[in-house]
């Protein structure tokens, strides 16, 4: 290594003089590729190749199934009625089933087609074309309607929104179920229209059914009519994510997740920031002082306020979360298994205790998308939570709702984010004796391996029925007796999964926590879902306490002669440093995959928002090691690394550019030869 940095400096000291002589004379002219930044269409594509086998295996290709829920941002009222409609592709029928309306009341079924573009949202409004299906007739529990598609649905109409309203009042006054396709189910039937385009590879024939024409296509504005260009539609998913306030009080989505921070918030990024942020609107804006964040709790502990149960008491209902970051969240959406066939109304309940829907596990309960419980819904239900300008919430005065195309859009970002599959552990093996000897105790059935099999969020416990999917538990995070933030505020119960009151925790919910991937762990601290421990280890280190061992899940695991859970210190220092590893090995992929794409971009200003991210994995990686004083040699090709894409990203030339990114890919991989066999 005595040679290594001397060689680097003389070809970063080339670089830089070539880049101080070239400065003023611009960049190459050229078109520049999506700034998609860490979003990744080959992620997308993984995504959605994986639902698009498992939804055709249910019957997709026949019928579309629309889940009818509350939604926060639509709903004229909160109502618990939940149901389901089923639209047959080939013979046009529509079946309704709800479940929890009055018997009392009549209720209606629409059929909504939003109008699109700047000033329009997602809610049914004047102007959208709309067909009244009939009205719900009530049989016992639930309430049911059977139609057929026929004249009334005109040529060009697109079925956005399903809509179960009031009888003899307007859908978008009264509105109180909506149900809504989901991108990937956009995709899928443009994909069988064959109308998408190259990005998504996959068959083309044409469904036998012209009802599949009524499903709308993510079309992006400006592309080709009916055309879906998903490099773009990530692009402008990302630019709306960063920069959309949605007419609100000047947040946007990046403000609780940004990108150079791992799409996560923690108190040293927060004390950065300046303190006119729109982060700290609630300090500046009188409207927002009180019920609507927790500024001493958001400043110490990254702690964000949410009214996941509901916005009718301010004062008391609400729980305090950390932010969870948006990586690899293709790999983390689907439920644990069903424990038997779903109702009538389409509620299903799964293996571990919780139902569908909603139908994706997002946010710490693994419910924190509004209306369907889909990542699709959960903008919407963010902006009217995070973005508003006064506590009243009213739509159209103190934010705007998306439309769907902007929906599409930040869906399509989202899911582009992070890996495209869980690890093989059984197959890694990694050099250093403590990352190894954690690795050996993670896969060990009695430990981590169990619920978050190859360090992601998918369980795999033997049960009966067996637990596979991404599980909730209750592990007793909440029962933890010394959180820190207990000194500066109050932190009400978190009662996780649900919104149903348990009169003995005081908590709104089951007790359970949707289960986190731990790849991606090490550098989006602080832990758990109140922020509770701040390192790794320490995380780790709780798993052997009574709080989880004395805990539902932890007595799950003895019943079923796994458990007590024994970890100790030292055990705790190699399972961490094992996590650590993997999760240097994720910056580093994700690392090189920004420079391959950066070394594609003629325009230094475009390539260099992707090294400036490269710079930021690296940096992560380099952390992460560092903070347990792991690998010294790939550190320092890290290092040398940094150096390269610092130079790079001020070298107006894209060949000599190109020369000091493929330079940093090979020190990123002789980083990887020091921590990984083979």
């Amino acid at each position: 290594m005595r040679t290594h940095i001397p060689k680097l400096a003389a070809v970063a000291l080339l670089g830089g003089l070539i880049a101080g002589l070239l400065v003023s004379g611009g960049a190459p002219s050229g078109q520049g590729s999506a700034m998609t930044g860490r979003g990744d269409v080959r992620t997308l594509r993984a995504g959605y190749e994986r639902w698009k086998t498992a939804y055709a295996y249910k019957g997709g290709d026949r019928k579309l199934i629309l889940p009818l829920q509350y939604s926060k941002g639509r709903s004229a009222r909160f109502t618990r009625a939940h149901g389901q409609a089923t639209l047959d592709l080939v013979d046009g029928s529509l079946s309704v089933v709800v479940s929890g309306l009055s018997d009392q009341d009549g209720f209606d079924v629409w059929l909504i087609n939003n109008r699109s573009g700047r000033g329009h949202n997602v809610k049914p409004e004047a102007g959208d074309l709309r067909v009244r299906m009939g009205s719900l007739k009530h049989e016992g529990s639930t309430a049911t309607l059977q139609a057929r598609l026929g004249r009334e649905v005109s040529a060009g109409f697109e079925i956005d929104l399903v809509v179960v309203a009031r009888s003899g009042e307007e859908p978008r006054a009264a509105g109180l179920l909506f149900g809504s396709p989901t991108l990937f189910e956009r995709l899928y039937y443009s994909e069988q229209r064959g109308q998408l385009a190259a990005s998504v590879e996959g068959p083309t024939g044409l469904l036998s059914a012209s009802f599949s024409v009524l499903i709308p296509s993510p079309a992006y504005a400006g592309g080709t009519a009916g055309v879906t260009d998903l490099e773009a539609l990530i692009a402008k998913g990302r630019d709306i994510f960063f920069n959309e306030t949605f007419d609100g009080n000047g947040r946007t989505c990046g403000s609780c997740h940004p990108e150079q921070n791992n799409f996560t918030l923690d108190p040293r990024f927060i004390s950065a920031l300046p303190p006119t942020d729109p982060l700290f609107v609630a300090e500046f804006n009188p409207a927002l002082k009180e019920n609507f964040e927790k500024p001493a709790l958001m400043r110490q502990f990254g702690l964000i306020l949410e009214n996941v149960d509901g916005f009718e008491d301010l004062a008391n209902k609400f729980v305090m979360r950390g932010v969870p970051h948006t990586l690899a969240l293709s790999t983390s959406l689907t439920p644990a298994s069903a424990a038997g066939p779903p109702a009538a109304d389409g509620t299903t309940l799964r293996v571990d205790g919780t139902i569908t829907p909603p139908f994706q596990r997002t946010g710490w309960g693994g419910d924190g998308a509004p209306g369907d419980g889909t990542l699709r819904e959960f903008a919407a239900g963010a902006v009217r939570q995070h973005f508003t300008k006064t506590l009243n919430r009213v739509e159209g005065e103190d934010f705007r709702l998306p439309t769907a195309e902007e929906l599409n859009a930040l869906e399509a970002f989202q899911l582009s984010l992070g890996r495209q599959a869980d690890l093989d552990l059984n197959t890694l093996v990694l050099k250093g004796a403590l990352p190894e000897q954690g690795r050996q105790l993670f896969l060990d059935e009695e430990r981590c391996n169990v619920c978050h099999r190859d360090a992601g969020s998918s369980a795999a416990l033997p049960s009966d029925p067996p637990i596979t999917g991404n599980a909730n538990f209750n592990t007793g995070v909440e029962d933890i007796p010394d959180h820190p933030a207990r000194v500066v505020g109050s932190l009400p119960r978190d009662g996780g999964f649900g919104r149903e009151l348990d009169v003995i925790t005081g908590g709104f919910g089951n007790g359970t926590f949707n289960t986190p991937p731990l790849v991606e762990a090490a550098d989006t601290g602080p832990f758990f879902h109140n922020n509770g421990v701040s390192t790794i280890e320490a995380a780790v280190e709780f798993y052997g306490t009574p709080a989880f061992n004395d805990s539902p899940a932890g007595l799950r695991l003895i019943e079923l002669g796994l458990g007590p859970i024994e970890v100790g210190a030292d055990e705790a220092q190699a399972i961490g440093a094992f996590l650590r590893v993997i999760n240097a090995l994720e910056n580093i992929r994700s690392c090189s995959a920004l420079l391959e794409r950066a070394e594609d971009v003629r325009l230094l200003n475009e390539a260099r928002d992707l090294l400036r991210l490269s710079i930021s994995e690296i940096s992560d990686a380099i952390e992460v090691l560092r903070g347990a004083g792991l690998h010294r040699g790939a550190v320092l090709h890290l290092r040398a690394a940094r150096g390269l894409v610092e130079v790079a990203a001020n070298t107006p030339l894209r060949f000599l550019r190109n020369i000091l990114i493929r330079l940093a890919i090979d020190e990123d991989r002789a980083a990887r030869g020091h921590m990984v066999k083979g």
